[in-house]
């Protein structure tokens, strides 16, 4: 009541109430949603590394058939074309690559990465005598780039000894993990054509989600035939 005597009724309103919930909701839908892909990829690397099964241990020294394709679980993996294609067991890719891609050239290279991997013009053919160089996004957030393929946001799992596998012209080229690295935005030495050692690598944004720095993963060819355990 006020002072002229007029009682004032406060009104309920619940639709403004159920209003603001949503709009709440809405909001935390937007900020969480961009990460869901992602968070995807984590959960669903984290439970492959619970429910794999270690191998028995053989005696040291023991040759084995050597087939990087046949998983800790004894399961294989099925390449997804021999002309040109990546497999990486331990993070689950199994991407096309695109042959050619010039690296300089943003359009070019953005519209191969729609598609799978891109493979530098700059670099050689896993049949050629010289380092082959791969690169991929890391996200998929539509915050920093639109519409990406994240291949290679699971590279960061790697370690080294880790085995990645390339099919090219139906020929398979089997590379072991030796070393990883990050480096500024501007470190292009690596491609510049490099001849004289097999090997492998792969280049992509890092942090995930972010440009200011490039994660390499350096890897080098192996033998395939056998293998001492």
């Amino acid at each position: 009541m006020n002072s002229r005597g007029v009682i004032y009724q406060r009104t309920s309103r619940p639709w403004l109430r159920s209003l603001g919930m949503g709009l709440i909701v809405l909001s935390l839908g937007g900020m969480v949603g961009p990460f869901i892909p992602n968070l995807k990829l984590e959960a669903g690397y984290a439970w492959k590394q619970l429910t794999t099964e270690k191998p028995a241990e053989l005696p040291h020294a023991v040759p084995v058939v050597f087939n990087p394709l046949v998983t800790e679980d004894g399961s294989s993996i099925d390449p997804i074309n021999t002309e040109f294609s990546l497999i990486v067991p331990k993070i689950g890719i199994n991407a096309p690559v695109l042959a050619g891609v010039n690296p300089a050239k943003p359009g070019e290279y953005q519209a191969a990465l729609q598609k799978g991997i891109a493979h530098a013009s700059t670099s050689y053919f896993p049949d050629q005598d010289g380092t082959v160089y791969l690169f991929s996004h890391s996200t998929n957030y539509d915050w920093f780039v639109k519409d990406l393929n994240a291949v290679f946001y699971l590279l960061k799992n790697l370690s080294e000894g880790d085995l990645m596998v390339i099919f090219y012209k139906g020929q398979r080229y089997t590379y072991r993990l030796k070393e990883k690295r990050v480096v500024g935005p501007n470190e292009v030495s690596y491609l510049v054509p490099q001849t004289g050692k097999k090997r492998l690598i792969l280049q992509t944004c890092w942090p995930p989600g972010s440009t200011a720095e490039r994660l390499l993963i350096f890897a080098d060819l192996i033998e395939e035939q056998y293998q001492q355990i």
